[in-house]
């Protein structure tokens, strides 16, 4: 019954996906966010296949992929906010120091997922839904970090740049896997939160590319009437 949630979720990150193709290049932020939305398509087909396939051979190697792209990837939204923030700041030391321990706390916590979280897993049929899930069902402290920092940053966005939807899209996401924590249906909750965060992250890089060009533009004007 609630395999066409999940089965919505998945075309609705394939279709940002598409959507996607008919942005400019901008780099790693861009590369980052559709490796993103395809990932999350596959996190809920997965899913949505569980009623259908969970007792089949080939359901524990897609569900363990599920896991290992999420551990792998989510860490490099560090990267992504970096970037962002990134069109904001003038001051190319700065930028360079942003970026640089971006890169080292993402490294970081790739080896911490690892450690931590894929070099132990283990995979056991859940209670409520047909899927398979982590036997070790320990708080994701990576991903609340890694979550913790894309809110700071997005509230510092809110007051440089006027722009509150980092801050709105990372806050909302963080109470909504908070506040269901250790409930059967929170997983629902978790991913259609998801939607909504990535949604704001689209719209994020967009304005900051936008304000960088009009930036840019106001430069050039100044140069030539000097």
């Amino acid at each position: 019954m609630l395999s066409p949630i999940f089965a919505a979720l998945a075309l609705c990150h394939l279709g940002l996906f598409l959507w996607s193709l008919r942005l400019p290049p901008s780099g790693f932020p861009l590369l980052f966010l559709r490796c993103l939305v395809l990932a999350l398509a596959f996190d809920n087909l997965v899913v949505a296949l569980g009623p259908s396939l969970h007792t089949s051979a080939i359901y524990w190697p897609m569900s363990t992929l599920r896991f290992w792209v999420h551990a792998m990837l989510l860490p490099f939204l560090l990267v992504f906010v970096a970037s962002v923030l990134g069109l904001y700041i003038r001051r190319a030391q700065t930028r360079s120091w942003l970026f640089g321990t971006a890169w080292i706390l993402a490294l970081l916590a790739v080896v911490y997922g690892y450690l931590y979280d894929l070099a132990t897993l283990e995979l056991v049929a859940a209670d409520y839904y047909p899927r398979l899930v982590a036997a070790d069902s320990q708080p994701p402290i990576a991903t609340i970090l890694v979550n913790l920092v894309v809110v700071v940053a997005g509230g510092w966005l809110w007051r440089r740049a006027n722009w509150p939807w980092l801050f709105a899209g990372a806050l909302q996401i963080f109470l909504v896997n908070g506040a269901t924590a250790g409930r059967d249906w929170s997983f629902i909750a978790g991913n259609t939160a998801e939607l909504l965060f990535v949604i704001s992250l689209f719209a994020t890089l967009r304005a900051a590319i936008q304000a960088r060009n009009a930036a840019l533009a106001g430069e050039r004007a100044a140069f030539q009437l000097s």
